[in-house]
């Protein structure tokens, strides 16, 4: 019997009566018009002003690279209507509702199971990282948002008319515009779309798919491109060069890959403040000049940062399993606000609590969802999950790894974790492939954590 769609079913609004309400109160108790911010913040506030008087996306202050169009945009529209940038909160929870139906229609997608649906439901609601990111004005409520509903997207378009590759079109090219790292899955979505179930790696499998969806394969690629296509058109005539949302990768490379160790911004395993992130760069390679536009910067810092790869292999190998433990720290940016102390009067239990859930919760989704994921993952969801985990796994590994990057794929990882405990689908036989190619991320991702976690000891949880 099939499971009943979001709207219909009265757990979800239990659900999410629950998700506005957590997310409600730290913002009614702490003031969600406070003007105080921290690094990414400060830069989206500073590079939307422009945008209110018509100069249009500025350059980040002092650092010089080009951020994606889609939170400062957000946050300028936010004051035209309110007067206030950090009105981009409540937006934000606003779409706690999206971002539960989408966990609730994704639970019914694969496994077809209400229960499950409904624990997605109030798992998301629940989420300790989602509900802090609420409150804040970083990317990743919009970014996660946009991501998962491109992943329900082009499920739903498997099967359905070519209406439904567009809609998933669209969303991906939101998702890009919020963050130039999501261009490079437009092919794994792509894949998913005409990929056969059972997976197959005959192409004689592939070609009737092919065939049959040309017109939702075109409809996809269409309204991708035309979303992102009137920004990066704009952009690349005003700096004088491609661009196709952002130019932040040199900067990224900068950090990753210089004479100082690897920087992250998570509490417990990384730079914490600004005193010593400004001494760790003083201990590596100038920056690339500023002077020829953010194009040219962002050249010359991959080139260099390519350099010094080369110039050395072994200390960039060995940087991979820091990189990776970073990503998957099982604290997050909820820590470290708990820790700087940035919800004044909050008790001390209340508070420990807080971060012992945090930590609990990353252990139960990365650990039973990567478990469940290589036990239960099948099919063209099997395959996205373990493309996308993949992908994001070898550019953490290049560059560097921090929590909130981490937070947009986790309602896959939840799912599977769920499924391992409320549902435990049968494993069929004929599902090789996938589970190949999960295997292959399960050991990715345990072998640098047994190393860094187990034998070191490194870094403190707590």
């Amino acid at each position: 019997m099939q499971s009943e769609v979001w709207y219909k079913d009265r757990w979800f609004w239990g659900a999410l009566a629950l998700g506005l309400l957590l997310r409600a109160l730290p913002m009614l108790i702490w003031g969600w018009d406070s003007t105080a911010c921290v690094r990414d913040e400060c830069i989206y506030r500073k590079v939307a002003e422009p945008i209110l008087t018509g100069e249009g996306l500025d350059l980040a202050p002092n650092a010089g690279w080009l951020p994606a169009p889609g939170m400062p945009y957000a946050m300028a529209a936010a004051k035209a209507l309110t007067g206030r940038f950090e009105a981009i909160k409540w937006v934000h929870w606003l779409l706690t509702l999206p971002l539960l139906a989408f966990g609730h229609q994704l639970a019914r997608q694969v496994f077809d199971s209400q229960r499950l649906a409904r624990a997605m439901a109030f798992g998301l609601a629940v989420h300790p990282t989602f509900v802090f990111f609420t409150g804040t004005m970083w990317t990743e409520t919009i970014y996660s948002v946009l991501l998962l509903g491109t992943v329900v997207l082009i499920l739903m378009a498997r099967e359905r008319s070519w209406k439904w590759s567009a809609a998933a079109g669209v969303l991906l090219g939101l998702t890009i515009l919020n963050r130039g790292i999501a261009t490079y899955t437009a092919p794994l979505f792509l894949l998913t779309l005409i990929a056969p179930d059972p997976l197959s790696l005959r192409w004689s499998d592939w070609r009737p798919r092919v065939h049959r969806h040309k017109r939702a394969i075109a409809a996809f690629v269409a309204a991708t491109v035309l979303t992102v296509a009137p920004y990066s058109i704009s952009a690349s005539k005003r700096w004088g060069g491609m661009v196709v949302t952002d130019a932040t990768l040199g900067h990224v490379a900068y950090l990753a890959n210089n004479d100082f160790p690897p920087v992250t911004f998570d509490y417990g395993i990384g730079q914490l403040t600004g005193p010593l992130y400004g001494r760790t760069r003083t201990q590596g390679r100038p920056s690339c000049p500023k002077s020829d536009g953010p194009l040219a910067e962002d050249r010359c810092e991959v080139g260099h940062a390519v350099e010094w790869v080369r110039a050395h292999p072994v200390e960039f190998l060995e940087r991979i399993p820091m990189r990776l433990a970073q990503y998957f720290n099982p604290n997050s940016f909820l820590t470290r606000h708990l820790r700087w102390n940035m919800w004044p009067g909050i008790p001390y239990g209340i508070k420990e609590a807080l971060v012992t859930f945090q930590v609990a919760s990353s252990v139960f989704i990365l650990g039973l969802g990567t478990i469940g994921a290589a036990l239960f993952a099948r099919g063209p969801f099997g395959l996205l999950f373990g493309s996308v985990v993949g992908y994001n796994l070898a550019v953490i590994s290049c560059l560097y790894g921090i929590t909130r990057f981490r937070l947009p794929l986790e309602p896959m990882w939840m799912l599977f974790a769920f499924a391992l405990v409320l549902v435990r689908p049968s494993i069929p036989r004929d599902q090789r492939t996938t589970r190949v190619v999960l295997a292959v991320v399960l050991s990715l991702l345990l072998a640098p954590l047994l190393g860094r976690y187990l034998l070191t000891g490194y870094p403190q949880f707590w």
